[in-house]
């Protein structure tokens, strides 16, 4: 069956509505109910960090994850990815991934009620929901959130308009997982 390709035909699917870590802990359970290897990049942790991760995970809680150099931290966060969905679905053409059913940037929100249920989706693969920004002295917010973009300005748009605004990584990684290492 062909994916959905509109916010009608995932709604006529049944395709599941559910956060990034509501689909982390599914993916989770499902993984340890098959006794498939969690991060198998990960060597020496079984006992120590792993199960705090796993339990971290099936709470629902955010992750801070510390520690000394060379100790796998990232490749740890790189091996989340695994545990999201292979493809879940956004507004086509949306900057920030808006879900189907919520949502939240500005002109998302115009489509979604000027054309309802016939708006278009595209599929967002599991490796394109993450972002990593290696944080050096030079990262600043706008790199991160986002900032006003000068020529949306000068096209006379307000400095209160939504649209005006260039997103960072963490906005265009909604729906993902966000690493700053």
């Amino acid at each position: 069956m062909p994916a959905p390709s509109t916010i009608a035909e995932l709604r006529a699917s049944g395709f599941p509505d559910r956060s990034v870590k509501e689909e982390l802990r599914a993916n989770l359970l499902e993984r340890l109910g098959a006794g498939t290897p969690l991060f198998p990049q990960v060597v020496g942790f079984g006992d120590s960090v792993l199960p705090v991760l796993e339990r971290g995970i099936l709470a629902g809680h955010d992750l801070v994850i510390l520690g000394e150099r060379g100790q796998a931290k990232t490749r740890l966060i790189r091996q989340l990815v695994d545990l999201l969905d292979e493809q879940t679905p956004a507004i086509a053409g949306c900057e920030v991934n808006d879900h189907p059913y919520r949502p939240i940037c500005a002109s998302c929100r115009a489509l979604v009620a000027e054309e309802g249920d016939a708006v278009p989706l595209r599929w967002i693969g599991r490796q394109d929901r993450y972002a990593e920004k290696l944080a050096t002295p030079d990262t600043s917010v706008a790199d991160l959130i986002g900032d006003v973009d000068p020529i949306r300005v000068a096209e006379g748009r307000y400095l209160a308009d939504e649209l005006t605004i260039h997103y960072g990584m963490i906005p265009r990684t909604n729906r993902g997982i966000v690493a700053i290492n």
